[in-house]
């Protein structure tokens, strides 16, 4: 009986998952299952699934990315057990182990407002994922409650967790006549590339610019000034995802199958 366990992602360059990845491997090694990882192109393509549909090499899978619904999500939940790890999909019922997005980012945001921050951008993931979408309802939230102006042109959306990209969008809100004083970013890596771009132009963090990641990764503490960030369980919801997993292989009682972890706000020099 092979006792694999597969783990998909649609990227490994988002430094987030290495902690995740570390999380499952433990887990799974303490209970003498193999874990392979996969990385698809499309996670809205249902083609990306076929050749899971058409193995016979694992016993069920973590899904880091969202799935689609109907018949690709049926004809896998046939086959096998699937726990999702830090997304969720609202319509389909499958177990998951999650933060809360939408109240650490509100949390986020209402820190901004608390050290003076009035005008705040946000550097957001594309909306195909979950955590995008709740960490951007936050963000809203929380400067609507604060009755602070939600600038459109002041929100960006960024298909890949991608330096470049970001730096040059943090660039373009710190060129204009209006420019925030504060930049909430939803990953660290946007957050580094925010600050990269206020020190080319010479705008000073955080008197000038305060910039807030999300995720706490280890480039927050390598960047000047160092970043400060929502702190994820990158670990545990790893650990955690892939025990739920096995307990369904395993036909052992699930008693929640919708975890929620703890973030906490670490204040550093960019705020």
């Amino acid at each position: 009986n092979n006792k694999i366990l597969l783990a998909s992602f649609t990227d490994f360059v988002n430094p987030f998952y290495s902690e995740c990845i570390v999380g499952m491997q433990n887990a799974a090694r303490r209970r003498n299952y193999q874990l392979f990882l996969q990385q698809i192109n499309n996670a809205d393509d249902p083609a990306s699934y076929s050749f899971l549909i058409n193995s016979k090499l694992y016993q069920g899978v973590i899904f880091c990315h969202s799935i689609p619904p109907g018949e690709t999500l049926d004809s896998i939940r046939m086959k096998y057990p699937i726990v999702m790890c830090s997304q969720y999909n609202e319509e389909a019922d499958v177990p998951h182990v999650i933060i809360d997005d939408y109240a650490s980012a509100k949390n986020a945001v209402n820190y901004l407002i608390s050290v003076g921050k009035r005008n705040i951008a946000f550097i957001n993931s594309s909306l195909n994922h979950s955590y995008s979408i709740f960490r951007e309802k936050g963000y809203r939230d929380a400067l609507a409650a604060a009755g602070l102006p939600v600038r459109e042109n002041w929100i960006a959306h960024l298909a890949d967790i991608d330096f470049e990209i970001a730096y040059s969008v943090s660039r373009t809100l710190l060129e204009g006549e209006h420019t925030p004083d504060a930049i909430f970013c939803a990953s660290d890596v946007f957050a580094c590339a925010a600050i990269k771009a206020a020190h080319m132009m010479n705008r000073s963090v955080p008197a000038h610019v305060a910039i807030m990641g999300f995720d706490n990764v280890n480039l927050t503490t390598m960047t000047v000034p160092a970043i400060s960030t929502v702190s994820q369980p990158a670990y545990q919801l790893g650990y955690q995802s892939c025990n739920l997993l096995m307990d369904q292989i395993e036909g052992l009682p699930t008693l929640n199958s919708r975890i929620v972890l703890p973030t906490e706000i670490v204040v550093r020099g960019s705020t």
